[in-house]
């Protein structure tokens, strides 16, 4: 027998429970990073390093079998929808054929270390490499070393 029809439970629609859910999954990430680092120091620095690149490789060989268009607009457009997944406060600064800027002005996550930040986006690195292996990824102002927004920058690889 089931008893749920007993209780007045008001359950929320997807929306509302993945806007609800989402920030505090962030914050926990973000804990989980610390404890981690607390614990372990800089070996646990190099794990979440480690498990971040490993992570956009694989995903990035997901993607690419779906990927429609790669170059800066085909992974920047992949990039900005999952940026968008996690918090939708972003904007394009910067569009060109050789880079893409994209500046978030509030940390989803949100990350007090420059050094923590740096780990983790390089799940995003590794994602921009395997998507298109003529592309890089880099932060450039970043809110954990105080500039008032993260740019998250996609741009070709120089040439030699």
């Amino acid at each position: 027998m089931n008893f749920k029809d007993q209780l007045n439970l008001n359950l929320l629609p997807p929306e509302e429970k993945y806007f609800k859910a989402v920030p505090g999954l962030m914050k926990r990430i973000r804990d989980l990073y610390e404890g981690i680092i607390e614990r372990f120091g800089d070996e646990g620095l190099q794990l979440i390093r480690d498990v971040s690149t490993n992570y956009g490789r694989l995903l990035g060989i997901h993607v690419r079998k779906h990927l429609d268009e790669v170059g800066i607009k085909g992974v920047g457009t992949y990039i900005i929808k999952v940026f968008d997944m996690v918090g939708g406060d972003w904007t394009i600064s910067e569009l060109s054929d050789k880079k893409m800027v994209i500046e978030v002005s509030k940390c989803p996550y949100p990350f007090k270390d420059d050094a923590v930040c740096r780990a983790h986006t390089l799940m995003e690195k590794a994602l921009v490499e395997t998507l298109d292996p003529e592309l890089t990824y880099d932060i450039g102002r970043s809110i954990p070393k105080g500039d008032s927004v993260c740019e998250h920058i996609i741009m070709r690889k120089l040439q030699d």
